[in-house]
């Protein structure tokens, strides 16, 4: 990947961390994360427009059913986040959500035949790194078995991933569709109106799910709290924005989703000094395992 694509998912992993943060503080549910969405929608839109409305008026239908998908992933991704932060910490749980994605999306480069964008040595890469989170759950090396892992935090955690896989797959699909309408738009106005447009649809998916009379009871025991939820909407926005600019300069969108988890450290730092939570000997050696995988996707 070129130094400005390396920067470009850079920034946007340190604020996926901060947001995550932000969002595992707040306990969250649904409904914190359908008024995050929400706020996103609604100041991103008035900022995108005077510059995308051609783009806009542009889009075929296909493209507006891909952003239906892509909202329906992003919303079950949420849901599956919110339910995994209530029961479990940042620290052991951020990096399972991030690098799990990695072998979906490997898998689907397999299944669409554009593996030969991808090398041996970042295939190896992104396998250590997947590798690598499963030893930061653990307190001790002793707890490297299947019974450590069958719990609601790590079921909801893997909902979440399974979701980012599917909506990374669609938005490259959907973003390169973009680029190639007849108005030869630029990178970084399609990654703009595009993460927009998909708050939007996530906001919707969301906001039905409110209507089920459980998800309605938890929203009245806990509202969300309104800064917490700005805060979180305009990062994630933010975050967003910057992965669909470099996924237009990478040959395969799992580098993009691959090289993102220069998140996961910062997330487990995060989760130790802002939290409190353990540093223990196993999330130190698969924190090392990690970056040992990101480096063999750089450097490829």
């Amino acid at each position: 990947m070129s130094a400005f694509t390396l920067l470009l998912v850079l920034l946007s992993a340190i604020a996926h961390a901060a947001w995550n943060l932000a969002g595992k503080k707040a306990n969250p549910n649904i409904g914190y994360f359908w008024l995050a969405s929400l706020w996103g929608f609604i100041i991103g839109l008035p900022l995108v427009l005077p510059f995308t409305g051609d783009l806009l008026l542009a889009l075929p239908v296909s493209i507006w059913g891909w952003l239906l998908a892509t909202g329906l992933c992003q919303a079950l991704y949420l849901w599956g986040l919110a339910e995994a932060y209530r029961r479990g910490e940042l620290s052991a749980l951020y990096p399972l959500i991030r690098s799990s994605p990695l072998l979906l999306l490997l898998l689907g480069s397999l299944l669409l035949e554009s593996h030969t964008r991808i090398s041996t040595a970042a295939m190896l890469g992104i396998v250590l790194i997947v590798a690598g989170c499963f030893f930061l759950p653990m307190q001790h090396f002793r707890d490297l078995r299947l019974s450590h892992y069958c719990n609601a935090a790590t079921l909801f955690a893997l909902l979440a991933a399974t979701a980012t896989a599917g909506y990374s797959l669609i938005d490259d699909i959907a973003t390169r569709a973009m680029r190639e309408l007849p108005l030869t738009p630029s990178s970084a106005s399609v990654a703009m109106l595009y993460v927009v447009l998909q708050a939007g649809t996530a906001t919707l998916w969301l906001g039905l799910a409110l209507l089920l009379p459980g998800v309605r009871h938890a929203w009245r025991r806990q509202p969300p709290m309104l800064a917490s939820s700005l805060f979180t909407g305009i990062m994630m926005l933010l975050t967003y924005a910057l992965v669909v600019w470099a996924m237009a300069f990478a040959s395969d969108v799992s580098y993009v989703v691959a090289f993102r988890q220069i998140s996961i450290p910062i997330g487990v730092g995060l989760g130790i000094l802002w939290l409190g939570e353990r540093l223990t000997l196993p999330k130190i050696v698969g924190v090392g395992i990690v970056i040992s995988g990101l480096v063999l996707v750089v450097l490829n």
